[in-house]
């Protein structure tokens, strides 16, 4: 599995907690990215930014164990409507 450095434009190798670092402006921070989707271009610093992979992990609605418990609140909160019903 490829750790990075990533950048803006680079799709995400694996949902996770990566270390985003700015151009001047910005200490490094942990930001989470989710499988699939694009690294973000930076407000200030654009395409200077870069993503290194701190910890993989998995995205709760696909784990088997909760899977099914997700899609479930999902259904009963369908069924019950609106809140003020």
């Amino acid at each position: 599995m490829p750790t990075g450095p990533f950048r803006p434009g680079d799709k995400v190798p694996s949902t996770g907690i990566y270390i985003a670092s700015h151009y001047q402006h910005r200490l490094p921070h942990e930001v989470f990215a989710v499988e699939g989707e694009l690294f973000p271009v930076c407000k200030r610093c654009g395409t200077r930014a870069s993503f290194a992979l701190f910890k993989a992990v998995a995205d709760i609605a696909l784990d088997q164990d909760f899977a099914a418990s997700t899609e479930a609140q999902k259904w009963k909160k369908a069924k019950a409507g609106p809140i003020g019903d």
